[in-house]
């Protein structure tokens, strides 16, 4: 079918058997009066009685399988029926199923089983003169002919089923088949252009099932359960909400990439509104296609509001994460683990959802296996408030060393040893705000060393490469000295000259030069 260049925007596929018969069909011609019968009456729109006299004919030419499969895509939709155990199954008649416990085919996977087979005997006559011997002859070159309108009309016919059933990347596929055929025919080509927008079509019309929620007044519930693949098109704004309660903890992370494939772009802004308020709380701009806003301590219980908006002309595909922490004393699933006795033991691997509340520590155990070394990660938002993160011997007394800030949290390392060790790990809020975080535990990439000595090696060499900027520094210092040391030792030889000599034009040229007025005792 071709689809016309005014409606293809707005067309729904409708096959015509007229349509078929000049564009999907194609020209070929078959000595056998039962194939030219079948065309004749799909020519007719009798694709029912085509397939009538189709039934129990087993020549398995590639014809006959093609003039099988556009009588499946012409014949008109009927409703399913139950079989019956003597229903007989029409011989060579494709995509129909014997057991009664699937679904029974449609005509369009009746059309494509039958083009299947079809596409399936072509190739077997391809290879059979592929094989040949002796040179080709008159009779070769009609065959590969016939192979090539057959190759044709088969692409295109599948083109259309699979437009029939939505599936638009295959239609692309079989319609660029026909075009690299012949490349001439228009139909393929409008065809394949209406399947591309299908595939790829505007913003609007891709927009997620969050919709409508352009304005705060508008705005959806927040579930995380759809989350994931979000779209915020141009000119538009899309509007969540979250309940939280006082003094909890409330922070909106989206993170995705902005669609800079038509070298547009956009500047989006992530906003958090209280239920109260007329102005954010928050604002955050996406930088490298993340935001986050957030805020510990909230002051009233009730709806609030994130959403993201800004202009530009690019889309935003983005996933958007809500943790709305109860406040303190509400605490982890890890409880209770307030001392070394009551430690909870950490597997390698991540350990996320943890809380940290003012005045109570959490204690974690790991065992690490000889000859092994481990990294343990604590991540944490540092500005929502500090984390304390001390590593002890297993017995919680001895004090081993404390946790490095790094970028996201905190970090221990503990080097490998010749036996099996048991460390304990002690986190705690260095003030009296609450901070939740997430436990990494794993081993190094190459399990021979640490991070610990990689810092003390990069310490070293920081350290060395600031003692040699100093000495270059000195170095140089003391050649400006020994400059200045020489101009002012050529100046007193300049006086001394003056002082035997009443007048010396040459020697007070050199003195201008040197920028030096001498004393006027001195001249």
């Amino acid at each position: 079918m071709r689809v016309s260049r005014r409606n293809r925007r707005s067309h729904r596929i409708r096959y015509l058997a007229a349509t078929l018969l000049l564009v999907g069909f194609g020209p070929f011609t078959c000595n056998d009066t039962t194939i030219e019968g079948a065309r004749e009456q799909i020519r007719s729109a009798d694709s029912l009685g085509a397939l009538d006299r189709l039934q129990g004919f087993g020549d398995d030419a590639p014809e006959v399988h093609l003039v099988r499969g556009v009588a499946h895509l012409t014949k008109p939709e009927t409703k399913a029926t139950p079989k019956s155990d003597n229903q007989p199954i029409p011989a060579g008649d494709a995509g129909i199923s014997s057991d009664d416990d699937k679904a029974p085919a449609t005509k369009f996977d009746e059309s494509k089983s039958a083009l299947d087979q079809s596409y399936r005997a072509v190739a077997e006559l391809d290879s059979l003169l592929d094989k040949k011997q002796q040179g080709q002859d008159e009779s070769d070159v009609d065959q590969r002919r016939r192979i090539k309108t057959l190759r044709n009309r088969i692409a295109f016919n599948r083109g259309l089923v699979a437009m029939e059933q939505g599936n638009w990347d295959d239609a692309q596929v079989e319609f660029l088949r026909v075009l690299s055929l012949d490349p001439d025919d228009d139909d393929a080509r409008w065809n394949l252009e209406y399947a591309w927008h299908q595939a790829n079509p505007p913003c609007h019309k891709r927009d997620d099932d969050h919709e409508p929620d352009n304005t705060r007044e508008r705005a959806q519930g927040y579930d995380p359960k759809k989350a994931k693949d979000r779209i915020l098109c141009p000119g538009n704004a899309d509007w969540y909400t979250v309940e939280a309660e006082k003094d909890a903890i409330l922070f909106v992370t989206v993170d995705g990439e902005v669609d800079t494939s038509d070298a547009e772009n956009r500047v989006i802004t992530l906003e958090l509104y209280g239920p109260e308020n007329d102005r954010p709380m928050r604002t955050a701009r996406v930088k490298d296609g993340k935001a986050i806003v957030g805020y510990t301590g909230l002051r009233t219980t009730g709806t609030y509001r994130f959403g993201l908006s800004g202009p530009g002309k690019a889309e935003y595909k983005y996933s958007v994460q809500v943790e709305a922490v109860p406040p303190c004393p509400v605490d982890d699933q890890q409880e209770d683990n307030d001392s070394p006795s009551t430690a909870k033991e950490l597997k390698d691997g991540d350990s996320p959802g943890l809380k940290a509340c003012p005045g109570d520590a959490d204690w974690f155990k790991v065992t690490i296996p000889k000859d092994e070394a481990r990294q343990i990660q604590i991540a944490f938002d540092p500005d929502r408030a500090p984390l304390d993160v001390t590593l002890y011997d297993e017995t919680g007394v001895i004090k081993l060393k404390d946790g490095r800030l790094g970028k996201g949290g905190r970090q221990l390392s503990v080097d490998k040893a010749d036996e099996a060790q048991n460390v304990l790990v002690r986190i705690a809020p260095s003030t009296q705000r609450e901070n939740t975080y997430q436990v990494k535990i794993n081993p190094p990439d190459d399990n021979e060393g640490d991070d610990e000595s990689q810092d003390q090696n990069q310490d070293k060499q920081d350290q060395k490469d600031q003692k040699d900027q100093k000495d270059q520094k000195d170095q140089q210092k003391k050649q400006e000295q020994e400059k200045a040391n020489s101009k002012q030792m050529d100046l007193q030889k300049l006086i001394d000259a003056l002082d035997q000599h009443k007048k010396n034009p040459q020697l007070e040229k050199a003195l201008r030069n040197l920028r030096v007025v001498p004393q006027m005792e001195d001249y």
